[in-house]
């Protein structure tokens, strides 16, 4: 394929005013719509005696760098242009015609096939990556933005589009007999790791194979700077702190919130083989967990403890008397109100104005009637080691 401009300039300006191509076979030319009957390729090889190809893509869009005849500027004026403009866009088709969309799915917009060894598919750089001279700020990666219904004669059997579909790569059937994991779905690793920006996640696949979503929270790493003022000047005193503030969490799930009804869950957790529950099982609910057979849910700690109900203050004192037997306390003598529309089952922690925790469990749910609630008895307290 061989770009030509057979108009008066010699780039794309604008003003050409000859038509492009109008068939197969013809010179393409820039700056108007040319049509093809057939698809065009571009085949990058070296010559004879050259082992490298000429350039770091076989293609390039970019906004030009320099103007190729400085001359034809006057003082003022610039040869990049003034709005915003995309360095590539290409569109599917479905088939069909524009009264008959053709078949689903339609034809994808890009499709980017790596190196035939671990080569990525498709890479997106945001505008503030940190290479040297860029000069640029912020951008994000790779945005994916899913297809919306029809706003009219919508199809409801077609649903709307996932804005981001991640599936991971399948190890041999017949080769892994190491019985390796799957690679995950996602990997989502906060401001990435270790010191380069393009650095491969630093997490094997023993750490990430097999789930749907793996999420690697933002390290706190935090040096020491000379301080500035508030214009970003320098000024005098002892080196602060430069960092973040905490470490950023791995996965954050926060639920939606209805006009009418409660809220979902922020995360939803169900074993193999069970569905998607109903609201009502877990609204309101921070994380809410599931199984068909086995434990809704495992918490391991290796030295501190496993689980924390954040106790609630209580606004009374439980007066249990002497620490070396349990004493239940008598909601009635000490005023302890305890929700009403408890289920069976919850467990709630609550801390007096002494700082003494204690820890109550529903046994019977209302129904109409305030729910039954009883104190879960302890032994002697004892300090820890």
């Amino acid at each position: 394929m061989i770009f030509l401009n057979r108009g008066t300039v010699s780039r794309i300006r604008g003003e050409v005013i000859m038509s492009g191509a109008s068939s197969s076979n013809e010179d393409m030319v820039t700056g108007r719509t040319n049509r093809a009957e057939g698809r065009t390729i571009l085949w990058a090889d070296v010559p004879p005696d050259q082992s490298n190809f000429n350039g770091p893509a076989i293609m390039i869009v970019e906004t030009a760098q320099s103007p190729e005849d400085p001359d034809d500027y006057d003082d003022g004026q610039s040869f990049q242009a003034a709005n915003q403009y995309d360095g590539l866009r290409a569109t599917g088709w479905s088939g069909g015609s524009a009264s008959n969309f053709g078949g689903t799915p339609g034809g994808t917009g890009v499709v980017g096939r790596g190196g035939r060894n671990q080569g990525t598919g498709v890479q997106g750089v945001g505008g503030g990556v940190p290479e040297p001279g860029n000069g640029g700020a912020g951008g994000i990666g790779v945005h994916g933005l899913g297809g919306s219904q029809a706003d009219f004669f919508a199809d409801p059997t077609t649903p709307p589009g996932a804005g981001l579909v991640g599936q991971g790569g399948r190890q041999s059937a017949q080769g892994n007999t190491a019985q390796q994991p799957h690679a995950a779905g996602v990997i989502g690793i906060a401001g990435g790791t270790g010191r380069s920006f393009d650095a491969l996640p630093a997490h094997t696949l023993t750490e990430t194979g097999g789930v749907g979503v793996y999420g690697q929270g933002a390290e706190a790493t935090t040096v020491m700077v000379p301080p500035v003022d508030a214009d970003g000047n320098s000024t005098s005193g002892p080196n602060v702190p430069s960092g973040p503030a905490a470490a950023g969490p791995g996965v954050l799930g926060r639920g939606g919130v209805a006009d009418m009804g409660p809220a979902a869950a922020g995360v939803v957790g169900v074993a193999g083989g069970v569905g998607l529950p109903g609201i009502g099982a877990y609204a309101d609910a921070g994380v809410y967990g599931e199984a068909g057979v086995g434990r809704g849910g495992v918490f391991k700690s290796g030295k501190s403890a496993q689980l924390m109900l954040a106790p609630r203050k209580a606004g009374v004192r439980f007066n249990r008397g002497g620490p070396a037997t349990p004493h239940p306390v008598a909601n009635e003598r000490v005023g302890l109100r305890l929700p009403k529309d408890g289920k069976a089952g919850d467990l709630i922690a609550l801390l007096d104005d002494t700082g003494e925790c204690g820890l109550w469990f529903c046994v019977r749910e209302g129904n109409g009637a305030p729910a039954q609630w009883a104190e879960v008895l302890l032994g002697p307290a004892f300090a820890g080691a």
